[in-house]
């Protein structure tokens, strides 16, 4: 009686094996997508709207916590000499003075130096350079614009705007728009 050897089915053996490996990549693939986000390009313009993807160009410690992302767009320049701009569109349901304390803590905190800020009721901007002369502007507005602007006769004092301010509660709109330097 002669004894038969079973060969295993490589074939079988080399699908068991790979499927795990299939599945795993497919959800790191799907959780990786961004299913809410619309994509539009265009030359070397890039806009995405809504999703979760904060642009790489902008430090992630400007992406305001628990905020969306309404827009996104990317100007990847022309030439190999252009420095590319990036936008981005954030909404939280903070207040405007919590935004604009967060931000103005981020910038410090980043090594950034703000060379350049205004307040008021209805916005606060603040415009920052790098230490690679990268320029970021942060413009901070309440969602819904207020009807009640103020004519240069009832300007507020500093104190007055940041009481005002303090009384704006969100929902909040931040714009983020950073230029990068061509210097290296």
């Amino acid at each position: 009686m002669k004894s038969e050897k079973k060969i295993a089915n490589p074939a079988g053996i080399v699908g068991k094996a790979i499927a795990p490996v299939l599945l795993f990549l497919c959800i790191v693939a799907a959780s990786h997508c961004d299913r809410k986000s619309n994509e539009i390009r265009t030359g070397n313009v890039r806009i995405v709207e809504g999703g979760e993807s904060f642009p790489l160009e902008i430090p992630p410690e400007f992406k305001y916590p628990g905020s969306e992302i309404v827009f996104a767009s990317t100007f990847e320049g022309s030439s190999f000499w252009t420095r590319p701009e990036t936008t981005a569109s954030l909404r939280t349901d903070d207040s405007l003075n919590a935004v604009a304390n967060y931000y103005r803590q981020s910038i410090e905190q980043s090594g950034w130096t703000i060379i350049q800020s205004r307040k008021n009721p209805e916005a606060v901007l603040f415009m920052a350079e790098s230490g690679y002369k990268n320029l970021l502007t942060i413009i901070i507005r309440p969602e819904l614009a207020q009807d009640a602007e103020r004519s240069e006769e009832e300007a507020l004092t500093s104190e007055q705007t940041d009481q005002a301010m303090a009384e704006v509660s969100g929902p909040t709109r931040v714009k983020l728009y950073l230029k990068q330097s061509g210097v290296d």
